[in-house]
């Protein structure tokens, strides 16, 4: 009998890991802030869809561009 190998199960989203602001792309996805911040991808569209947040709908999909996200952390900042 031949031994039944384990298979691996990817995740859906294996996120990438950004270790500067100059890594980040210029226009993010959903995806993508949900890599920055290290929450899941269906939290990210949560708070994409949230008031006040820098989320610009091109073609009917949602982009966020890096200056104006990196402007929305800082705002978030504890002081």
């Amino acid at each position: 009998m031949k031994p039944t190998s384990a298979k691996r199960i990817r995740p859906a989203h294996e996120p990438k890991l950004f270790t500067s602001f100059e890594e980040i792309p210029d226009y993010l996805m959903v995806k993508d802030v949900a890599d920055i911040l290290r929450i899941s991808v269906a939290s990210a569209y949560h708070l994409v869809k949230a008031d006040g947040f820098p989320v610009l709908l091109l073609n009917g999909q949602m982009r966020i561009e890096k200056e104006a996200f990196i402007s929305w952390m800082r705002g978030k900042e504890r002081k």
